[in-house]
């Protein structure tokens, strides 16, 4: 889907997430394999705006998982009210390896004109 650009509102969420006991070591570290995650998260906000408003969230796309950097997110993308879309951003944890940029140097060279 062409979801790229700034056709949209992001709200990082990670917060609302409980995901691991701030105690707990294993929380420096954060698999991306977290214990709570934000398609179950979106479906408890689901239910809590069922039982408030009579409404269900209008998801546009359903939470995968994107590598940005080092950092492992979940992402989705719902529909607000008036048809916009919203970005939820929840972070799952960071890679222990280095992540290229994919991008080459420019020798200076090599342009057609």
């Amino acid at each position: 889907p062409e979801l790229l650009g700034l056709n949209h509102f992001a709200l990082d969420v990670t917060s609302c997430i409980s995901s691991h006991d701030e105690d707990d070591e294993s929380y420096q570290s954060a698999s991306s394999c977290s214990l709570y995650n934000l398609q179950e998260w979106m479906e408890d906000l689901n239910a809590s705006s069922m039982r408030k408003f009579g409404k269900s969230l209008r998801v546009a796309v359903k939470p995968t998982k994107r590598i940005i950097g080092r950092d492992v997110y979940e992402m989705a993308f719902l529909y607000d009210a008036d048809g916009a879309l919203v970005e939820l951003l929840n972070w799952s944890g960071r890679l222990e390896q280095d992540v290229g940029d994919g991008w080459i140097p420019w020798d200076g060279k090599g342009f057609v004109v």
